[in-house]
């Protein structure tokens, strides 16, 4: 049985022609597997149109040696012209026929291998994916693929540097995890064959790839065979999606305890206003004109104005944001407006027994700045500063010209102080530190946001440092180009 099925395949892989003996095709007979090699070989037409020139008058030569004495017969290396106008090396059979001869084609398979196994290489060097066969300590081959991922002009320079640091190029935080795996497919054991790592390159910089591994028989031993496709560009992309996800959710979150601060902030002088207001209309004491009444008057009016500044914030941000905040510059002197704020923030500071303070050396040149954001800007860093301040502590104002010429406003309080991360939740609008809603300190976390935008748009900024309970200083830096003369 066994020879049966070698005959059978033998005779699949071969092509029976007969000639005559001028070389002309009489009949053509081909196995499964080589029914297209047979395709151009007509009947009636010379078999020389398919056959290198030598090679046909070795052919006709060696058939007329073979009919020269009965049984003879011989086996001779052909070139045979394929369809795409290349020649392959094929085998043929002469023996002596009553017509001719007879003629068993069969390919040369062992120069088709070769063949096969050139055009293979070719492949594999030239692949843009990173091909590499190693152990557990030493790289077997790579391609100019592979060395490309690192940084490398090709195989030969990455060869150069030393095939015993395949290790090295790993990042030390998945190089483990590459060594127990190829360590376990070497040895035969099931491990996960397709995984992603981080590579690193030449210059330092890291490269994401995705991997897929198989054990394969390298020189006699067994070896990890690895194909490697880079997806940094993919993983970068999916990091900003992760960071634009976790962006939108942190502004979803603020706007949730905005809104449940805001509920709070605007009922608290709402209701205020509404009762008290309800008293004098009712003359619960008596006609109006009772002392009690003018208490009253005081705290409706308190009430106003914090619902004012709260309604403010917000409208204030909604105009920054869509960038409908027009500045109406003119000459403001720097000591005038801390003057003025600091008397607006002195019956608070005096009701929470904090100190305010200012440091202003003589001869700052005036500024051109928008008097009202200018304001703006210095009473939420006040406020800030006195609200977040306990009792005992100093608030101080300062100001003074920088080395590059620049104007320098900056608040200092021993408060409570801010972490980095506290500090980043303070400049996003609507984000408090403090965030729950029955929290110490009142506020709608929008001081230090809209102080920030203002000063955008003044072409500067505003600075933070700080430190859990070591107080926090906040700058407010105007450029050169604003100040109407040089300092004195």
């Amino acid at each position: 049985m066994a020879e049966d099925r070698q005959n059978e395949e033998s005779a699949a892989r071969r092509v029976e022609v007969l000639l005559d003996g001028a070389g002309t095709l009489l009949t053509v007979a081909a196995g499964a597997e080589l029914t297209a090699m047979a395709r151009h070989l007509v009947p009636g037409e010379s078999i020389a149109r398919k056959l290198h020139a030598p090679d046909f008058e070795f052919l006709m030569a060696t058939a007329q040696w073979v009919r020269e004495q009965p049984g003879r017969e011989a086996t001779i290396r052909l070139r045979f012209l394929r369809g795409n106008g290349k020649f392959i090396y094929v085998y043929g059979t002469v023996r002596a026929a009553d017509q001719g001869v007879h003629l068993s084609l069969q390919p040369d398979e062992a120069a088709a291998a070769r063949r096969a196994a050139q055009q293979m290489r070719h492949v594999v060097d030239g692949s843009a994916q990173g091909i590499i066969v190693r152990d557990n300590t030493v790289a077997l081959y790579f391609n100019d693929g592979f060395a490309a991922l690192l940084g490398y002009d090709s195989a030969q320079a990455l060869y150069a540097v030393g095939d015993s640091a395949v290790n090295d190029f790993i990042h030390p935080d998945d190089r483990q995890l590459v060594i127990d795996r190829i360590k376990a497919r070497t040895e035969g054991r099931p491990v996960e064959p397709h995984y992603e790592i981080r590579l690193l390159r030449r210059d330092g910089s890291v490269v994401w790839v995705d991997v897929q591994a198989a054990q394969v028989n390298w020189d006699g031993r067994p070896a990890s065979l690895s194909w490697l496709t880079d997806i940094t560009a993919r993983k970068q992309a999916e990091e900003e999606l992760i960071r634009a996800k976790q962006a939108a959710e942190f502004a979803n979150r603020a706007k949730t305890e905005f809104l449940a601060n805001m509920s709070h902030e605007l009922r608290t002088p709402l209701n205020a206003i509404l009762g008290f207001s309800e008293v004098i209309e009712n003359e619960m004491f008596g006609p109006i004109g009772a002392k009690r009444y003018l208490e009253y008057v005081h705290d409706i009016h308190v009430s106003g104005e914090l619902l004012l500044d709260l309604i403010n914030d917000v409208l204030d941000l909604a105009k920054l944001e869509a960038g409908k905040l027009d500045l109406h510059e003119r000459e403001i002197s720097i000591y005038a407006v801390v003057e003025q704020c600091l008397t607006l923030l002195r019956g608070r500071a005096e009701t929470a027994q904090v100190r305010l303070a200012a440091e202003l050396p003589p001869g700052l040149p005036p500024l051109r700045a928008d008097a009202r954001a200018l304001k703006q800007i210095l009473l939420n860093l006040l406020s800030n500063a006195v609200k977040f301040t306990p009792e005992g502590g100093t608030v101080r104002a300062q100001a003074g010209i920088t080395a590059r010429g620049t104007l320098r406003i900056a608040v200092s309080d021993t408060g409570i102080g801010m972490s980095a991360a506290d500090i980043a939740v303070a400049l996003t609008p609507f984000g408090q530190v403090d965030s729950q809603v029955a929290r110490k300190h009142e506020g709608t976390g929008l001081g230090l946001p809209i102080a920030r935008s203002l000063m955008r748009l003044h072409g500067g900024d505003l600075t933070i440092e700080s430190a859990p309970g070591k107080g926090t200083t906040i700058a407010a830096e105007f450029p050169a180009c604003r100040l109407l003369r040089p300092a004195a």
